[in-house]
């Protein structure tokens, strides 16, 4: 009986698919196989850790033999699996021959509604839109009023919030004109005791400055005496090459001089 209520589901399986399906028979019958082989793992997984549990002192004896029962059922699924691979291959063959022409009934019933319902698309699609139209105008009130309510929320909101927010603004301006007013006192020192310091620097540094300056008039007078001289040896020797050398010299040492007096 059991066999035949398998054979029948094949038999109803194998009618319900496409010409492809010609191939499958043989793996649904090895998926079957692993499906019970996974399960017989399991079943030995969760025994074994019931097992587990128990006292190794009392029931030491018993364990070891159901842990061996396990393993022998498991062992005799196994060989009962690969003998009876043979003879689930051959009727995976035998079914897959014996129901092509009901599948061949099937896709011709198959290709013959869906040409009847082609046409019937147009007919669907305008149903669908009628029914989609009905729905929007529905629910278009709906919306309308609530969008129409979330306005009159936010506007009632902003009304209540500009004062706040006028009043904050009015304290950010105060409290900004309070610090500065805080804060003018302190910048106030700070400059006049950078300005004394500045003054206190200028005055100390002034001595050195006329000290240095009036040492840089002695060197330029003294280059002044020297060069002097020298121009007029090679005035006649040179002509006018001389003449133009004396004047930038001279040039260079008025420009030196206005700048030490400065």
């Amino acid at each position: 009986m059991q066999f035949l209520a398998l054979a029948l589901t094949i038999l109803l399986a194998a009618a319900t698919q496409a010409v492809p399906m010609q191939a499958d028979a043989p793996s649904q019958l090895e998926h079957v196989k692993v499906a019970m082989m996974e399960y017989m793992a399991q079943v030995k997984e969760t025994a074994q850790r019931s097992i587990d549990h128990l006292d190794d002192t009392e029931y030491k004896e018993y364990k070891v033999q159901l842990s061996q029962s396990l393993d022998n059922l498991q062992q005799y699924a196994q060989t009962a699996s690969e003998s009876l691979a043979p003879y689930s291959e051959a009727i995976g063959v035998q079914l897959t021959e014996a129901t092509a022409a009901v599948r061949a009934e099937v896709m011709k019933d198959v290709e013959e509604l869906r040409s009847q319902l082609e046409p019937k698309r147009a007919e669907l699609k305008e149903v669908l839109d009628k029914h989609i139209d009905e729905y929007r105008k529905r629910l278009e009130p709906l919306i309308k009023d609530i969008v129409e309510q979330r306005r009159t929320e936010l506007e009632a909101f902003r009304v209540k919030i500009e004062p706040v927010v006028e009043e904050m603004r009015a304290k950010v301006s105060a409290n900004v004109e309070e610090t500065k007013a805080k804060l003018m006192p302190i910048v106030e020192t700070v400059r006049a005791k950078l300005t004394e310091r500045l003054e206190e620097l200028r005055t100390l540094a002034s001595p050195y400055a006329e000290e240095y300056k009036e040492q840089m008039v002695k060197a330029v007078g003294e280059v002044r005496e020297k060069v002097v001289p020298l121009t007029t040896d090679f005035k006649g020797q040179l002509g006018p090459a001389a003449e133009q050398a004396k004047e930038k010299l001279m040039a260079l040492y008025e420009t030196i001089s206005q700048a030490m007096k400065a």
